[in-house]
């Protein structure tokens, strides 16, 4: 293999689009981070079959002899009851009657028990085990009888009620508990939300409405919008409710998240190694591997955002006339539609949202200032040229073409304005009039207005959701389309008309559709699991049920005091110094002689130094360079990445509620992309520094490997735990829990 051919390869420039070598280079990193990501993800297999009972319900267990027991396991599902356990003893004259006798245990099952081996222990004898049902509603996959470590042959004695399902998947328990077979940290949210709304979609397909309206689930992480939650749910339908099914989506997109961030940086820097190290160095992130192998929305919000960066870069990256309107309007088009997809999985793309707008309405400033001059600069050069050819019979001069007409759609303009201000006026009316909005209320375990609390929903429907009022913004804006086309179409064929100012003026319009109404209307569709339970018939009654999930999201977010022992400020996040920690177990093990080793299993969302540190402070010296350099301030990837941070970054320093670290991961890429904007123009000047971005891509998979440990669960001894924990983050804390 020619090396300093293939070197020269990598290093070209070759332009913003993927050539063959990208292709080779971006499938082997893919494929070479899969097999971390997916290896040792969670347990294919788990018990599915779900027994349920109310207070009163007593099933028998039968072991088919008389054995020692001294514990039971339950696998639960979602309930919260209390559950009674009693042996052969309770038996008086063949009859079990509760109360007559002491039970053996008592078994209170709740929210934080679903999913989990969770063991009562106690010693008997016994033919035969008792479960009653004292209080509440039980409901679990699987038990486990034990005696020790051995596990015993159990089978529901003349079962009723579905009560056989507690025992008919014995082959599926398991003893070794860990993260690979049970939920852990915010999983018991969203992956228990994910597999309830695939329950009640379950039963509104087979049995109606009505169905699901009065014996579905209740949507119970309601903190956030529902599209990650439902992106987490098509994995439980591809794999079951498993700990691989309710990960697997997440963890897909986490190797996602990688081809995009290659196709960005290509765009950035037009060379294949800088889009190829970029990439490998988020590969080679911690946070990255921990925060997408668990099943939380956090990865589906990075993923739009740096979906609609990258669009909405593509849209600035040329100058307006250069290329053809449609195809403008398409990126313009895409970076909306990520924004409405980014918002419905987690409100914090809004904050990415807000900066698109900088990008969008400075480069809108910027073009139209420059086709105002450019026109300006040929009219005053025709009149120069007529001057001179009224004053000179024989004019030197070469011929100037008269300016091109500049068209301007006056009816595609003003419903735009009369839009803005009729939403202007309708919502701040709204907020500065209805008092009692400001307020709130706890009702049914929920924050929500308390206009909503005490008048009902059919006043939020009245005030928000008037069907006149939508209605005459969506014909607006279509009939300001609408005349911008046929008004395109009316002057296309002259050859004296300019559209750019008409073209650049009419994207407000555009932005309209493809930033306000389609992402409502996505986010309206995505929540659909509330209609379903609501059983809501009519539209104005979707957006009722709507609009009151939003105010109390709204409110629990902006009423939130509690307090965590791995909170953060976002002024600590580039140095990762308070990491979130997320599991930890005890595995134990035996060497040869019968010693018994205590090893530590810990999953905490903490960065890569190497990753952060250095983009820490390759940004800041990033910064000093775009201001110092011209150069810099007049590449539109700067802007672009610096406007991602700013967005991703300044809106926490505003949020008084309790933030963690892992708020800071949809900006680390923009924060690597700087400093590695910064190293590019450092190797231009000084082609011999070639080799550093190389270096800190090899520290930061080095980093990545030993650091691996403390991010994916994988059981090491306390020594090397320690290590880990002191030595290899020197500026911030793992939680490595143990040490």
């Amino acid at each position: 293999m020619d090396f300093k051919k293939l070197r020269s390869e990598i290093r070209k420039e070759d332009g913003r689009r993927l050539n063959k070598l990208d292709y080779i280079l971006l499938a082997i990193l893919l494929i070479v981070y899969s097999l971390f990501a997916f290896l040792n993800l969670g347990s294919v297999t788990s018990p599915q079959t779900v027994w349920k009972a109310d207070p009163g319900v007593t099933v028998i267990v039968d072991l088919g002899e008389q054995t020692p027991v001294s514990e039971i396991r339950f696998y639960g599902c979602i309930a919260e009851g209390e559950l009674e356990l009693y042996d052969e003893s309770a038996f008086i004259d063949g009859f079990f009657t509760p109360g007559e006798t002491e039970p053996l245990a008592t078994f209170e099952q709740d929210n934080g028990d679903m999913y989990k081996w969770k063991g009562i222990s106690f010693d008997t004898e016994t033919e035969y085990l008792i479960l009653y049902v004292a209080s509440g509603r039980i409901a679990m996959n699987e038990i486990a009888v034990l005696n020790g470590e051995t596990l015993l042959s159990a089978t529901v004695y003349d079962p009723k009620g579905g009560s056989e399902k507690l025992t008919d998947e014995q082959d599926k328990i398991v003893t070794d508990q860990s993260y690979l077979n049970e939920m852990y940290f915010d999983e018991i949210y969203h992956a228990r939300t994910a597999y309830e709304i695939v329950k009640n979609d379950d039963l509104y397909l087979t049995k109606g409405k009505e169905a699901a309206a009065q014996d579905g689930y209740s949507i119970y992480e309601w903190t956030h919008p529902t599209l990650g939650k439902l992106l987490i749910a098509g994995g439980i339908r591809l794999f079951g409710m498993t700990p691989f099914g309710w990960r697997f989506a997440g963890t897909f997109f986490g190797v996602l998240i990688l081809a995009v961030l290659y196709v960005f940086a290509k765009r950035i820097f037009r060379r294949t190694d800088y889009a190829f190290i970029t990439a490998g160095l988020f590969a080679a992130d911690c946070m990255h591997f921990a925060q997408t192998r668990i099943a939380t929305i956090d990865t589906y919000a990075l993923f739009f955002t740096l979906l609609m960066f990258l669009f909405m870069g593509d849209y600035i990256a040329e100058d307006f006339e250069k290329r053809p309107y449609w195809k403008k309007l398409t990126l313009l088009g895409l970076s909306g539609l990520m924004f409405g997809l980014g918002v419905s999985s987690k409100w914090t793309c809004l904050y990415s949202g807000a900066g698109l707008a900088v990008l969008y309405f400075g480069d809108l400033i910027y073009n139209l200032v420059r086709i105002i001059r450019e026109q300006g600069r040929q009219a005053n050069a025709y009149r120069k040229y007529k001057k001179t050819i009224r004053e000179e019979s024989e004019p030197e001069s070469a011929q100037i073409a008269p300016p091109k007409k500049l068209p301007v759609n006056v009816l595609a303009y003003a419903p735009v304005l009369f839009v803005f201000v009729v939403l202007i006026l309708h919502f701040s009316g709204l907020w500065l009039n209805a008092d009692d909005y400001r307020y709130s209320a706890y009702v049914n375990g929920a924050y929500v207005s308390r206009l909503n609390a005490e008048y009902g929903v059919d006043t939020i429907k009245k005030v928000f959701c008037q069907p006149w009022f939508y209605g005459t913004l969506l014909i607006l804006i279509g009939v300001a389309i609408a005349s911008a086309v046929v008004f395109r179409l009316a002057f296309r064929k002259r050859e004296n008309v300019d559209f750019s100012l008409n073209d650049l003026l009419m994207t407000p319009v555009w932005c309209c559709l493809f930033f306000i109404l389609i992402p409502i209307a996505l986010y309206a569709a995505t929540n659909y699991c509330y209609y379903i339970k609501a059983g809501d018939q009519t539209l104005p009654d979707m957006l009722g049920t709507l609009w009151k999930e939003q105010v109390s999201m709204y409110r629990y977010h902006a009423d939130l005091d509690a307090t965590h022992m791995c909170q953060s400020m976002w002024y600590q996040w580039p140095l990762m110094q308070k990491s979130v920690w997320f599991y930890s177990g005890y595995p134990t093990y035996f060497d040869d002689a019968g010693n018994e080793i205590r090893l530590l299993s810990n999953i905490s969302s903490t960065g890569n130094p190497a990753v952060w540190y250095v983009s820490a402070f390759g940004a800041v010296f990033a910064a000093v360079e775009w201001f110092r350099n011209p150069a810099c301030r007049k590449d539109r990837a700067f802007l672009v990445v610096f406007v991602g941070i700013l967005a991703g970054l300044l809106p926490w320093a505003l949020v008084t509620r309790c933030v963690f670290l892992y708020h800071y991961f949809s900006t680390i890429p923009f924060v690597m992309l700087l400093t590695l904007l910064l190293l590019s123009y450092v190797e231009k000047k000084y082609p011999r520094t070639s080799w550093i971005k190389w270096a800190w891509l090899i520290a930061s998979v080095i980093l990545f490997l030993l650091m691996l440990p403390a991010v994916s669960g994988i059981p090491v001894p306390y020594g090397y735990a320690k290590f880990i924990e002191n030595v290899l983050a020197p500026f911030g804390k793992v939680y490595y829990v143990g040490v």
